[in-house]
């Protein structure tokens, strides 16, 4: 069968936008948690250890595993909204099923969602942060780099491990 070709013109969503929508999707603290929990199960951790942080505007929740970790193309893979179909062959021990779990779990309870990942390369670092996409003036996708300014300090029970993952959700604001 030969495609049809018609007119088309690229429609991104405004990524602010597409993200505060997401926020909404029905997640609890609990479910949410539970989503970051099934990741850490499915990359092998025996030991995940999470951590509630009160400080008023400064309150943090952190998750940290001894899992296989992840290298630098498997964690910016993770941090991407939707990278995988669901239509993808998958291990059984895959728990996951739309590329979004990790994200939209951590955006219903969070504005920054901050994922240092100790793998075979290394320790790396990726962070989305809703506050920052919504000042964004070209209203794009953008994934930053390292922790936050003033959060490195969080990322130190890495330093403890052979290879895991941290995942830290900070500006609590659900």
């Amino acid at each position: 069968m030969v495609p049809h070709h018609f007119k088309s013109r690229n429609a991104p969503p405004k990524a602010s936008a597409m993200v505060e929508a997401l926020r909404g999707l029905g997640y609890n603290v609990q479910t949410a948690l539970a989503d970051i929990i099934d990741n850490s199960i499915a990359a092998g951790a025996s030991e995940i250890r999470l951590e509630f942080h009160w400080a008023e505007d400064r309150s943090r929740i952190s998750c940290l595993d001894n899992g296989s970790g992840m290298n630098a193309a498997e964690i910016d893979r993770a941090m991407r909204l939707g990278e995988r179909s669901p239509l993808e062959e998958r291990s059984p021990t895959d728990l996951g099923r739309f590329g979004m779990g990790l994200k939209t779990a951590s955006f219903s309870q969070c504005r920054r969602l901050t994922v240092a990942s100790l793998g075979t390369d290394g320790l790396q670092v990726l962070r989305w942060d809703l506050d920052y996409l919504a000042s964004s003036p070209d209203n794009g996708w953008h994934l930053l780099e390292g922790p936050a300014p003033g959060s490195e300090e969080h990322l130190n029970s890495l330093s403890n491990v052979k290879h895991g993952t941290l995942v830290l959700w900070e500006v609590l604001d659900r």
